[in-house]
């Protein structure tokens, strides 16, 4: 036990440095300059920071300082926005990484001093949690049943900043248009259609393919969707007069059952799930059908615990059955 807490010392020692290669020599970067100038980005300006750190904005300045002279150039362009440079940039997503894992060092080390177990950090889409979840995680837990599970239901997108934030190590859904932050491991092809129920009032005009009937019914998708970061699905809403954002996806299906508008649904469940059984499918228009990657991914350049690694070995034989 003495010899454990010597060793748990020194790792929270190590963390809270990090070291970079600057002309040949070592610089060495404090994690405290390095949160910091994070939380000045994060919060939007130097106060907020200091409010957010609990600390005084002096310290916060101080500390960006500290940073930019070290470099020898500037991280950050003040003015009534605040900007990163292209320095600053990198030396965010450095920050971003270093902290996370110190983070995951910090946690793992009171894990171990508490007797705890592994954990297994899970976010995945809905689809996912009614077909593949519940099979997959009862034949990891037959051969790990020591694991601890966390496991959490979200919308695609959510799950992206999910594991972005370190608030689940593994994501496991359909992939989105930018997937350069994160290492993916593609498992199968999906696609989802858009769909309407008999009970809408233009439900005939629909089955024909009539755009204007389209064009003036809701389109009811899941919520937190970017403009900005998927201009494809903007244009698709541009297709239709009104958007509803709905993250429930049972909330969906219930409101398009109804009669209030039309969705997309994955394909596997317009074929299983009961209350599909009556939507038709509108493939006449030349958006009528959205294929998909989905897969897990984690973190680009983070290494997986032996528990995700274990989850992920076990999704890749499962598919490749």
């Amino acid at each position: 036990m003495v010899i454990f807490h010597i060793i748990a010392a020194e790792l929270i020692s190590w963390v809270n440095l990090t070291y970079q290669p600057i002309s040949g020599a070592y610089m060495r970067f404090e994690n405290s300059e390095l949160r910091a100038f994070r939380a000045v980005i994060e919060e939007g300006g130097f106060r907020r920071a200091a409010e957010a750190l609990h600390i005084s904005q002096s310290a916060v300045s101080q500390a960006v300082a500290g940073l930019e002279s070290k470099l020898g150039t500037s991280l950050i362009r003040r003015g009534k926005e605040l900007r990163l440079t292209d320095a600053g940039r990198r030396l965010f997503d450095h920050a971003f990484e270093v902290l996370t894992g110190e983070q995951q060092a910090l946690e793992d080390i009171a894990q171990l001093r508490q007797g705890q177990s592994e954990t297994l950090s899970l976010a995945l889409s809905a689809s996912i949690n009614r077909f593949h979840a519940p099979g997959l995680i009862s034949a990891y837990y037959r051969d790990y049943p020591q694991v601890r599970m966390q496991l959490v239901e979200m919308p695609a997108r959510n799950i992206i900043y999910a594991v972005l934030a370190g608030n689940a190590e593994l994501g496991f859904g359909p992939f989105q248009k930018d997937m350069q932050a994160f290492s993916t491991v593609p498992l199968y092809s999906d696609s989802r259609h858009l769909v309407v129920s008999p009970g809408h009032p233009r439900f005939e005009a629909m089955k024909r393919g009539d755009s204007d009937a389209l064009k003036n019914t809701p389109l009811i998708t899941s919520a937190l969707d970017s403009p900005d970061l998927r201009p494809s699905i903007q244009r698709l809403r541009d297709q239709f007069s009104t958007v509803w954002e709905v993250s429930s996806l049972l909330l969906r299906i219930s409101l398009v059952r109804e009669g209030m508008g039309v969705a997309f649904i994955d394909r596997r469940l317009l074929q299983e799930h009961p209350d599909c059984d009556t939507f038709h499918v509108i493939d006449d228009v030349s958006f009528g059908t959205i294929d998909k990657q989905v897969g897990l991914y984690y973190r680009a350049g983070k290494q997986l615990s032996r528990s995700a690694s274990r989850f992920v070995a076990l999704c890749e034989a499962h598919w490749s059955l």
